[in-house]
């Protein structure tokens, strides 16, 4: 077995705040983070397979990249995760992105020789998300 990654960056705010619990809760629990804020996020997708024959390939990571912009940074490059249509309703939390980010490049990226293995996201240097499923 052989695992690929292609790493990404992009730069997003949240507000990390749940509407069901009052504003006393939501200081108590999320502390600084329940204040609008921004993080520098580095978004890495690992899929894992065997080499296609004819390109030695796992998968083309020029392919996987255009796939990550498309489907994730241009939607979240530079926006207030609060409002964007993927994370409405949800509380823009890293674990919930890395989970809705699995949900959305899983199906585009299933090959007969490939499938995706995590989505890993660094929200600081310390604090690191992964999915796997």
């Amino acid at each position: 077995m052989i695992y690929i990654t292609r790493k990404e960056h992009f730069s997003a705010s949240h507000r990390l705040n749940n509407p069901k619990i009052g504003k006393k809760e939501n200081e108590a629990i999320f502390g600084k983070c329940n204040e609008f804020h921004g993080h520098n996020y580095y978004l890495e997708v690992t899929l894992c397979g065997e080499p296609e024959q004819n390109s030695g390939y796992v998968f083309d990571l020029k392919k996987l990249s255009r796939i990550i912009s498309k489907e994730i940074l241009q939607k979240v490059d530079h926006k207030y995760l609060n409002e964007v249509e993927m994370f409405k309703g949800i509380n823009p939390t890293t674990e919930n992105m890395a989970g809705i980010f699995w949900k959305i490049l899983n199906p585009k990226l299933k090959t007969k020789n490939a499938r995706l293995y995590s989505v890993k996201i660094y929200e600081t240097e310390k604090n690191i998300i992964e999915y796997r499923d």
